[in-house]
Parts: structure tokens; sequence; C-alpha cells
């Protein structure tokens, strides 16, 4: 949901804070992921319900962490953190993501309510399970939350690392145990185990894209990762353990396709093109299934509607993105409009 940069040739911090060219790649795969999330959705807004949350549970720490490698591999390597200016843009990229949901959840309150004045009452009534834990469901669009809090929290975190190289894998690591002993507990947080999954993409951002790209390469070991996450989800459930862990193991397979297609193909080009407006994308498909599904008179029943809405949804989106790609070319204030909401 963060935009992607070219892999850097040095490690330099020193390195301009200008845009850069995108890397395909990663762009594929934020495309990926929305589409699968489509799938999730599809499934999760139908009678098999469960069935997302069993065999697709990885997705929204997924969408965390690879905003979190992004993160870690762009402005640890190429913005001079010795400047305001980059803690400055995550900040504003922070708040504007905090406001966006905020604003969402007030409509869709407000929408429950059919009254804005009990719609910002129902808001105000949730806001304390939304925005500490994010337990029990209580908002639309979760993901954007804990994004937002990550975002928020990078410009520590990279100040940190001014000071001690190792402070963010040794950040990711405390939270990690916290998390753990917080769940083994009976405390665990939804915000908290997310935003655990964009400090630990973040700690995995500061590898060498060229490394990263080796090891991506080689399926025996990415399947293997995979495989042992699997395991580990047949054996202990999705613990937090085990969820972040698939987390980081689904992102790495997508990511490995990725190196291994041709993203000047016409398919190539439609995953990228849907990748660099991920965020837009993530909005997007939730909101068309809701439609479709409130059109339909209810959640699909049988495995052919689950189907026919995951495909139109998709049509839908992919053309949604184009239009919007095509506006913002034509048009200075579409693209301003676009850039700042989600820029």
């Amino acid at each position: 949901m963060l935009a992607t940069v070219a892999r850097p040739q040095t490690a330099s911090a020193a390195a301009p804070t200008g845009a850069v060219a995108r890397i395909n790649s990663l762009d594929w795969t934020k495309g990926a992921l929305v589409l699968v999330m489509v799938v999730y959705h599809s499934i999760n807004y139908s009678a098999f319900r469960p069935l997302a949350f069993k065999f697709l549970p990885f997705l929204p720490p997924s969408f965390v962490l690879i905003a979190g490698f992004v993160v870690g591999a762009i402005y640890s390597a190429r913005y001079d953190v010795g400047t305001w200016k980059p803690y400055a843009r995550l900040w504003v990229r922070g708040l504007k993501l905090l406001l966006l949901f905020a604003a969402l959840n007030v409509g869709a309150c407000i929408l429950l309510e059919h009254n804005v004045a009990d719609g910002l009452f129902e808001f105000a009534d949730r806001s304390g399970i939304v925005f500490l834990s994010g337990n029990g469901r209580e908002a639309i669009f979760e993901v954007l939350l804990p994004i937002a809090y990550f975002l928020l929290l990078v410009p520590g975190l990279l100040w940190l690392r001014t000071h001690a190289a190792a402070a963010i894998p040794i950040c990711a690591i405390a939270v990690f145990v916290l998390c753990t002993v917080l769940e083994r507990q009976g405390l665990a947080s939804v915000n908290l185990t997310l935003l655990s999954a964009g400090i630990l993409g973040m700690a995995l951002g500061l590898v060498p894209l060229a490394a990263v790209d080796r090891f991506a390469r080689k399926w025996s070991g990415v399947l293997l990762i995979y495989l042992l996450y699997r395991l580990g989800s047949w054996s202990f459930g999705e613990i937090y353990p085990v969820y972040l862990f698939g987390a980081a193991a689904s992102v790495l397979v997508l990511y490995a396709c990725a190196l291994r297609l041709d993203m000047s193909a016409w398919t190539g080009r439609q995953l990228v093109l849907l990748g660099r407006y991920s965020l837009l994308g993530y909005l997007a498909q939730i909101a068309l299934i809701r439609v479709m599904v409130w059109g339909a008179g209810g959640n699909p029943r049988h495995w052919d509607g689950v189907i026919a809405v995951g495909m139109l949804t998709t049509v839908l989106l992919f053309l949604l993105v184009h239009l919007v790609s095509a506006l913002r070319r034509r048009s200075r204030l579409v693209d301003a409009s676009y850039k700042c909401v989600f820029a």
C-alpha cells in the first residue's frame, strides 16, 4: 500500500529524497495480494465464511508486512534520515490513513444508524475498542489502522537506527516476544499483532534486495519455508508466531513468482498496475463485494454465487484502476485529488 522504488545501488543514507522508479516485482506482489483479498472477502461474505479464516488467515498481516518491507528497503537506504523530510513524509502518510480509516468508519456508523447524530454516538462507543485493541471486528477496513500506526511509528524507529544499527531488528524481536506473551495470557490485541507484522517487515526490508532476490529465485528454499508454515498451522493452529510466519512465507511465495514472470506481458502489466493502486484496490474490492451481496439480497449460499461475486469484483476492480490511472494522466485535478488521499 506504499509506493515502491527501484532497487538501491548503494546503501548510502544520504541518497536523494526525490521520486525514483518503482520495483515491478514488489508491485506485482501487492497486486497479487489484492486479488487474493478479493477471494478472501468473496468467501467471507458468503455462507462459507469460516473457510476464509481457515485457509487464508495470512492476508491481513501480509498487507502490513509488505508495507513494512517497502519502508525498510527504501527509507533506510535511499533517504537521508538526518533531515526532517522523510520523517514528515511518513507522518503525513500515517495521518492520512488514520483520517481515512476514521472517516470510513464514521460513515459506516451513520449508514448503520440512518442518522448522523446516532451514527457519531455509535462510532464514539466503538472507538475505544477500535483504536486500542482492535478486537471484536468492530470496524471496517481494519488493516488501514495498524498500517497508519506503523507509519507514525517509523520515524522513531529510523531515528533509533541512526544511533544503533540493530535497533529495528531488536524492536521487531521485542514486539514479537510481547505479542507471544500477551496471547498466552489471553490478552492478545489485533492492532498490536498487525503492527508487529509491519515492524517485522521493516526489519526484513533491511536485508539487501539483491540477497532477497537470490534466495527467492530458489524454489527449494521458498517452498520449504511455506511448507513449514503449513505444518505449523496444522500442528498448532494459527497462533501468533505461526500467523506472523505465515504472512512472511506467503509474501515470499508471491514475490518468488513475480521474479519469474514477464512483467512486460499483458497479465504482468495488469497486476503491476493493480499493485501500484493497492490501497485503492483494497478499499474498492470490499465496497464492490458488499454492494453486490446487498444487491443480491444476502450472502451467497452456493459456490457458484461466490465465484460470480469474485469474478465480477475482479473485472470491475481492474476497470476502476485503469480508469483512475487514465484520468490521472489527463487531469491535474484528478491527479492532485488522488495524491491528497492515497499518496
